[in-house]
């Protein structure tokens, strides 16, 4: 039966409930790609701001240019990163992740390991990356370190210290020295520092240094194991006895 009101045709219909609209439920499947998408897009984010900031440093690198060359725009860096400091701090937890992680520094701290081999796989890894790692991380370090950002403080507080604690361990155990003992910055020093030389200096600069970067990496870790537990136990040997 058809009404008529105001030229308008209205049909009777049977008593129903209302139909709802609704917008079809996201698939797990298809939230989890599009987490993978985004991880994948802040991976390269972080890869070519740290190529960027290796090159022209925290404050020489802008956001434009870091953005035209991953192919995302302006905004995806607040997304992600929720600011430029937020990824410029990635990056820099990025490099450290790289070049000897936390985890790994804690693994071969608290393993069952001779405190000798501790430090031996230490160096293994370290001439590891020297000889085979990428150069734009430490150069984004050095950097930091020479021209400090107003970050510099929270990466060291957050980056820095535990692994200076890691292998403050490691020498505590070779040396019988209480890791709160003054002399500890020191060793931990002394221990790294032909190791710091070789990540800041420039392989293809010619300099008496040049040859190292050739040398075989099981042989160049070995040699500075050595080194380093010649000393340690000179130090070791050095302490009062109970």
């Amino acid at each position: 039966m058809a009404i008529l009101f105001d030229n308008i045709t209205l049909s009777t219909m049977p008593d129903s409930p209302p139909r709802t609209t609704t917008a079809p439920a996201s698939s797990p499947a298809k939230r989890r790609r599009r987490r993978q998408d985004g991880d994948v897009t802040r991976a390269e984010i972080i890869e070519i701001a740290g190529r960027l900031f290796a090159v022209g440093g925290y404050f020489g690198t802008t956001s434009k240019a870091i953005c035209e060359q991953a192919g995302v725009n302006l905004a995806a860096i607040n997304y992600h990163f929720e600011s430029r400091d937020g990824l410029y701090l990635a990056v820099l937890r990025e490099v450290h992740q790289r070049f000897i992680s936390l985890a790994f520094l804690q693994e071969i701290s608290g393993s069952g390991l001779p405190p000798g081999d501790k430090l031996r796989r230490f160096f293994q890894e370290l001439v590891r990356y020297i000889l085979e790692g990428e150069s734009w991380p430490m150069k984004v370090w050095v950097r930091e370190i020479m021209s400090p950002t107003p970050l510099l403080d929270k990466v060291m507080r957050e980056l820095m210290q535990p692994k200076f604690e890691a292998l403050s361990s490691i020498i505590s155990e070779i040396t019988a020295t209480p890791r709160t003992d003054p002399r500890m910055p020191r060793l931990v020093l002394n221990v790294i520092a032909p190791c710091l030389i070789m990540l800041i200096i420039d392989r293809r600069m010619a300099s008496p240094l040049q040859p190292l970067f050739a040398s075989s990496p099981s042989a160049l870790a070995d040699g500075l194991w050595r080194f380093a537990m010649a000393g340690l136990n000179d130090i070791k040997r050095d302490q009062p006895s109970e």
